[in-house]
């Protein structure tokens, strides 16, 4: 769990490094902790018991608590980044590999393969895939934070030049 509130700009300024530097960079998945959504929800559903329930004890401190717990779960959902989970791209042997959650390896030996930098699924993000010329399902391995500035924007087409050219496969997309 990590604290993750506003600009990426640092870690996209350390992942580019250690792609630069290292045989394998993990390229993390920028999303909100479940914790968040969790006390959120016990929260709401304490709320509503002590709503609709007649002769709950304490009913007005339990008002009082849930409301906090729905307060807390939203900050919670805005600040707290899930850790560990994301792509290894190990430079040196071309592979691709998903650590915390589901997905299959990739080699990128073998000529076809591009790295895309394309619009993210979320508002004004950016995102990097691998594509093969055969067709298939794009491996998206990263993408930004939505609302990201332009300087993460610069940031994120810098990683994937530095990719590109530490996994000789071609790049192609969005270039800032």
């Amino acid at each position: 769990m990590k604290l993750g509130f506003g600009s990426q700009a640092g870690l996209l300024r350390r992942l580019t490094e250690e792609a630069e530097q290292q045989g394998q960079v993990m390229l993390p998945m920028l999303e909100p902790h479940p914790l968040g959504l969790a006390v959120t929800l016990l929260g709401t559903a304490l709320g509503l018991v002590t709503v609709r329930v007649e002769g709950v004890p304490f009913a007005r401190e339990l008002g009082w608590l849930s409301l906090l717990m729905v307060m807390a779960g939203m900050l919670m959902v805005f600040m707290l980044q899930r850790s560990g989970v994301g792509w290894c791209i190990g430079l040196s042997d071309a592979r691709i590999e998903p650590v915390g959650q589901a997905g299959a390896p990739a080699v990128l030996k073998g000529a076809g393969w591009k790295l895309l930098c394309v619009a993210g699924s979320k508002r004004r993000s950016l995102a990097l895939e691998f594509r093969h010329e055969d067709g298939g399902r794009p491996l998206r391995v990263f993408q930004t934070r939505a609302n990201a500035g332009r300087s993460e924007h610069q940031l994120t087409s810098q990683l994937a030049d530095v990719l590109a050219r530490r996994l000789g496969v071609e790049r192609s997309g969005l270039s800032l």
